[in-house]
């Protein structure tokens, strides 16, 4: 007998195949933990003095022959994989979708969704009612007395005291008050048609808002009040600033000229980084005033719509700081003498009253004034951070970490300010009283503010 078949018997006698043998491991184990090799020609005798036991590890399942997988077959297997792989790149793209979101939110205030829209502002050109409150449309919406109309023509007037409703009806008393109704046949329907959407195109900015139309509106009438201006112009000047300072900021998206320019938007883009805001302002102003509900300018003759389309935009665009400089340089020269038989010289005139009107919040008291100082700031500072965040350039007088509330007035009010307006009291009365006298009392405020900040 061989080893192989001393081998073969054992496994039998243990209940294991001879197929197993090739797998199999066999010793021989002594009692007192000793070894005994499986040998067929060695093999001792297992006696109850020195006895030995048979051990045997089990062999391992062998797996069954199986034929190797098709291409096909491979290929549906790893289909799963494939379609799990392009789902992680999904996610991957989601990830970084929310957190660019997250980013965003972060500058943004979250209850004013409707700021800083740099992107898509042409979706709504201009954006209308197409069921207008009844209610307002009735005759009459609010009746005013005697004293409200003639603190509306104060350039004390205070604008945190009525709500957006309440300013719809002020700004159509304006229209009364200054025979535009009368003179150009106006439909009281189709003026409040057009005032309800001029409120719905204006954005929810902290600053450049529909209370902001109004206050610029406001303050136009309250100038050419105080200065006698509004007994030398003439009807259709009238309508010119009015309608220009109604629809000057339209669909404003809460960021300036610079940013849209550095940011390459939507708006730089189609205006060829021409003063892309006011621009946009008057676009939309004209998309409105073509719609025949809300066109109050429908009874003007193609001469005069001509002539009154060019005074508003010319208006508009005279907000353009950027052109602040250039346009007082062009009314120095028609100051001294003030001719208001030339008709250039009183367009330019128009646009000063604009300008005045834009950057008149100090004007006001301070408890009306700083409220919109604090506005102003916190759209300045939400620029200056996703101009930060986006790597593109930044203003000194936006940036939250350079600028504080009088540091910044200081200097508004001392180099812009002041000169704007002293120049125009050189051709309209009354402006040291009503406008230059209370700037200075605001300047004094922000420089005692400074001086105890430095404490």
């Amino acid at each position: 007998m061989t080893t192989d078949d001393l081998k073969a018997a054992l496994l039998v006698a243990a209940g294991f195949s001879e197929l197993d043998l090739d797998y199999a491991f066999l010793w021989l184990a002594r009692l007192d933990g000793g070894h005994l090799p499986v040998d067929a020609r060695a093999l001792p005798a297992n006696t109850l003095e020195d006895p030995y036991i048979l051990q045997i590890s089990k062999p391992p399942t062998m797996p069954k022959e199986v034929p190797p997988p098709s291409i096909e077959e491979i290929a549906g297997q790893l289909k799963p994989l494939n379609d799990l792989s392009a789902k992680v790149d999904d996610v991957n793209v989601l990830m970084v979708n929310l957190q660019n979101l997250r980013r965003k939110l972060e500058r943004m205030d979250v209850d004013k969704l409707t700021f800083g829209k740099p992107f898509g502002m042409l979706s709504k050109f201009p954006k209308r009612l197409d069921v207008f409150d009844k209610r307002y449309l009735d005759e009459p919406r609010y009746t005013f007395g005697e004293s409200t109309k003639a603190w509306l023509r104060s350039p004390t007037f205070d604008n945190w005291q009525w709500d957006d409703n309440e300013l719809l009806g002020l700004f159509e008393l304006i229209f009364d008050e200054l025979g535009l109704i009368a003179e150009y046949s106006i439909k009281r329907v189709v003026l409040r048609k057009f005032l309800l959407t001029i409120r719905e195109n204006y954005n929810n900015n902290p600053f450049h808002n529909f209370k902001h139309s109004f206050c610029v509106t406001q303050m136009m009438y309250g100038i050419i009040n105080v200065t006698g201006l509004i007994d030398k112009l003439k009807p259709l000047e009238k309508l010119i600033l009015t309608v220009a300072c109604i629809g000057h900021d339209l669909d404003h998206p809460g960021y300036n000229n610079a940013y849209q320019i550095n940011a390459k938007t939507e708006l730089a883009i189609i205006y060829n980084d021409n003063a892309p805001l006011e621009m946009h302002h008057a676009a939309c102003l004209f998309g409105i005033l073509k719609h025949r509900d809300c066109n109050i300018l429908e009874t003007l003759s193609d001469t005069v719509y001509r002539e009154a389309r060019k005074g508003i935009i010319r208006c508009i665009l005279s907000t353009d700081m950027a052109r602040h400089g250039e346009i007082l340089t062009q009314f120095k020269k028609v100051a001294d003498g003030f001719n208001y038989d030339d008709a250039e010289s009183r367009a330019l005139l128009l646009s000063m009253v604009i300008k005045c009107s834009d950057i008149s919040n100090e004007v006001r008291p301070a408890d009306v004034a700083e409220p919109w100082v604090n506005c102003l700031l916190e759209e300045f500072f939400s620029q200056s951070d996703r101009e930060k965040a986006e790597g593109l350039p930044t203003a000194p007088f936006m940036d939250r970490e350079k600028v504080t509330k009088p540091s910044a007035q200081i200097g508004f009010i001392g180099y812009v300010m002041i000169p704007l307006y002293e120049l125009m009291g050189k051709v309209l009365p009354n402006m040291d009283q009503y406008i230059i006298s209370p700037i200075k009392e605001s300047l004094a405020y922000y420089k005692d503010l400074l001086e105890k900040e430095k404490c």
